[in-house]
């Protein structure tokens, strides 16, 4: 079910959307929560803080304590970026996934990759994720499923050039994207559309007029399908967000 509000106030907008999904979907699992901090720039390039914020107060507010941030961004030191961006002071831990312990995981109906290391403190965890509406330069769109990206720890898939992830672009970056999220999906995904951005998902355009909007679902793939519209794509477009429908199907 899609939730929308208007973000004139980015906090109170995604408390709403939150306290909403919380209900449709309380969970009963530590929380992993999964900004878009690729960079240090600030947003439509990143996930609003303020998104998070409200985040956070709609789970405490259901009695939700056991809450922790974590990222592994794909430019510079995770830690740096949580600060410069403000996320130090929202109270909750920060976890940087390149510095995990991680396990390896088998692939069943594999495209690209057989097995997958992932961080060993996302399993059995409540995922949300939030990330920043956007274009993507390479994949078309960057919304609440690429934003799983993220997870893959960088001393397993660095190497191919600067980007700490940048492993999954030496293969078919859809079907390794659909081959991640074949193991770990969020549980909710929340979106920071309050800006919006087109053309490049870190170099591109901010959306003027900007959205203006907060939305989530309990469907990842719900999400992403009108974040496509809001961007004016077709998802079927989206070769990755394809292959994980497919999967969705076959499972």
């Amino acid at each position: 079910m899609l939730i929308k509000r208007p973000a004139d106030n980015i906090a109170e907008a995604s408390f709403a959307v939150a306290m909403e999904l919380l209900r449709i979907t309380p969970p009963e699992r530590p929380v992993i929560l999964k900004p878009n901090l690729v960079e240090p720039s600030p947003p439509p390039v990143t996930t609003d803080v303020r998104v998070v914020a409200g985040v956070i107060s709609a789970l405490r507010e259901s009695g939700i304590h056991d809450i922790t941030i974590a990222e592994g961004s794909g430019t510079g030191d995770t830690f740096d970026n949580f600060a410069k961006l403000g996320f130090n002071h929202l109270g909750v831990k920060l976890v940087d996934l390149d510095q995990e312990e991680t396990v390896v995981l088998p692939v069943n109906n594999f495209r690209v990759w057989s097995e997958i290391v992932v961080p060993q403190i996302l399993l059995n965890t409540f995922i949300i994720s939030i990330p920043a509406l956007k274009e993507h330069s390479l994949c078309g769109v960057t919304i609440s499923l690429k934003n799983m990206v993220g997870i893959l720890p960088a001393p397993h898939y660095s190497g191919y050039w600067s980007y700490k992830k940048s492993m999954i672009h030496k293969y078919d970056t859809d079907g390794c994207i659909a081959d991640l999220l074949s193991l770990i999906q969020p549980d909710l995904a929340i979106v920071d559309a309050s800006q919006g951005m087109k053309g490049h998902h870190l170099s591109g355009t901010p959306i003027e007029p900007s959205l203006n909007l907060i939305y989530g679902s309990e469907n990842p793939l719900e999400a992403d399908s009108f974040g496509c519209d809001l961007l004016g794509r077709d998802w079927e477009d989206i070769n990755y967000l394809r292959m994980i429908a497919e999967n969705t199907k076959q499972g």
